[in-house]
């Protein structure tokens, strides 16, 4: 399983996709899913734009929260304020 951000996402900016991924790669640092292992970010590589992977195993409420802080990161850097871009 997967989460992730592409051209498809509302507010997308194509230039901001490496500062989204770092971030994303800080937040991801936090979440150990149940055998120690952490997710990781992929940018252009199986899929287009920026990949949360191997959330797959996490227990449920972190991963939300991970989902939750991604998306808050996400509108941050793409200058989204409550599903409205700036």
């Amino acid at each position: 399983m997967n989460y992730g951000y592409d051209s498809a996402s509302k507010g997308w900016i194509e230039s901001k996709k490496e500062e989204l991924a770092e971030r994303l790669r800080l937040l991801c640092n936090c979440y150990p899913d149940d055998f120690g292992r952490f997710p990781y970010v992929e940018v252009d590589s199986l899929y287009s734009g920026v990949r949360i992977r191997r959330i797959t195993h996490l227990p449920e409420a972190n991963m939300n929260d991970l989902v939750a802080k991604a998306d808050e990161i996400y509108n941050e850097i793409m200058e989204i304020d409550d599903g409205n871009i700036l």
